[in-house]
């Protein structure tokens, strides 16, 4: 009979809470606490996360391990196997809505497709797919959306800080998703950002629904009405019952700050380091030859690699699930921690280093795992978009502006291992127009 998967002990249960699970609870899975980013950064939280994972491995195997936490099920997945098995296995038997992210994404978007569950998954997935043009290299409306992005990186001038950032960034993706009335909607973000900041505790704050029903009355006539072009514009207007269109378009906003922090990050890197500057915009300036401004394209990957900024990936069993001799049992959740694989040294040699070109010749479709965008039935749907739009964010700044970063990052970012733990919230930047 099978045995039970192994189990940390309660001392080393409770270090693997402090290492590598409190840190991304601490600095907000759905939105970013600025203090806590800036202690996780102080404290190089994503290195004692790795060295606390290999332990682990040590003491108990490739695992997955359970951790011994009060009234919880839950294992961390260390062996890139497994990672694969429980992405390419998902939503049965492992299920993507878990408890965890359920109780994060109702308050702000309860029908979205990541915290549903068959019969309705399936259909909620596919109609986000047709929106997003997922499986096209270029969205149909990709004309606009990089209209929406120079018109409003034009006029950037002088230094900046990461709010001040977000404030263009968000004008532009509001333009986007929801039309250029939608541009100057700062109480709809606020809004949102609002609920997002509820939805960092999950379960254990309870729902503002009046605030969330505000949240969606503001957005229903941008989607009862969708401006030309918009991506809400591509949404099926007599969808079936129950798939909720306008209930997948919180994400998106959602998704979308994601990929400006990629972006930043990646600027930062741009402006530390010349050498790289220099191909970018060779390729800004010659988009005939990369029509999909490829190498711009694994740079934002790359940023994503080094510095997810999807923490942690969870997955949840209804029922026992095997794993060689051992089982789990029914109702736990998987973690999949980004930074432990991503900037594993012992196992990749260029965990430290800025190399876009493993996106380009294969090196990160090995059998180590790289998840910038997940993978499996449950990778991003709207990965073409962020490529799409931060490729086009980067080769115009690039392009139009001198870069430059503040001496902190600057000495971070020229090392010759980069950093495992960047926050973004501390980087300044100057943009000053050629």
């Amino acid at each position: 009979m099978p045995s039970q998967l192994p189990t940390a002990s309660v001392v080393d249960s409770a270090r693997a809470v402090r290492d590598i699970l409190l840190p991304v609870a601490a600095q907000g899975a759905i939105v970013r606490r600025p203090l806590w980013s800036q202690l996780a950064d102080r404290f190089a939280a994503d290195d004692r996360s790795l060295r606390r994972a290999r332990a682990l491995r040590r003491k108990y195997g490739e695992g997955p391990i359970l951790l011994r936490i009060p009234g919880r099920s839950l294992a961390l997945v260390l062996a890139p196997a497994d990672v694969h098995r429980v992405l390419a296995e998902t939503p049965d038997p492992f299920s993507a809505a878990t408890t965890e992210k359920t109780g994060a994404l109702a308050h702000f978007q309860p029908h979205g497709v990541l915290i549903t569950d068959p019969p309705l998954r399936a259909p909620r997935r596919e109609l986000n797919e047709q929106a997003l043009d997922t499986h096209q290299p270029v969205h149909r409306h990709a004309d606009r959306m990089l209209t929406a992005i120079t018109e409003e990186f034009s006029t950037l001038h002088g230094t900046l800080g990461w709010t001040d950032f977000r404030e263009i960034w968000s004008r532009a993706v509001r333009r986007i998703v929801l039309g250029e009335v939608a541009r100057d909607d700062t109480l709809l973000s606020q809004h949102l950002d609002a609920l997002r900041a509820d939805a960092n505790w999950a379960e254990f704050r309870p729902r503002n629904t009046r605030r969330r029903d505000q949240f969606h009355q503001q957005l229903a006539p941008y989607v009862e009405h969708p401006a030309p072009g918009s991506l809400v514009s591509a949404l099926p207007t007599l969808p079936p019952d129950g798939l909720d269109p306008a209930g997948q378009v919180p994400h998106w906003l959602f998704a979308f700050d994601a990929a400006g922090i990629a972006l930043w990050r990646l600027l930062a890197v741009l402006a530390a380091r010349p050498d790289l500057l220099t191909t970018v915009v060779a390729e800004a300036e010659h988009p005939d030859r990369s029509p999909l401004l490829a190498y711009t394209g694994a740079a934002v990957q790359e940023s994503l690699r080094l510095w997810p900024t999807t923490l942690v990936l969870l997955r949840e069993t209804a029922r026992p699930t095997t794993w060689n001799a051992a089982t789990a049992p029914a109702n736990t959740e998987f973690a999949i921690v980004s930074s432990i694989f991503h900037r594993d040294d012992q196992a990749i040699d260029y965990a430290d280093q800025f190399t876009p070109e493993i996106w380009l010749d294969g090196r990160a479709d090995g059998d180590w795992p790289l998840l910038p965008f997940s993978e499996g039935p449950a990778v991003c749907p709207g990965r073409n978009v962020v490529l799409l739009t931060t490729s086009a964010a980067t080769c115009h700044l690039a392009q139009h502006h001198n870069l430059d970063v503040d001496p902190t990052t600057r000495e971070a970012l020229t090392r010759p291992a980069l950093p495992k733990t960047l926050d973004h919230t501390r980087i300044r930047l100057g943009f000053w127009p050629r």
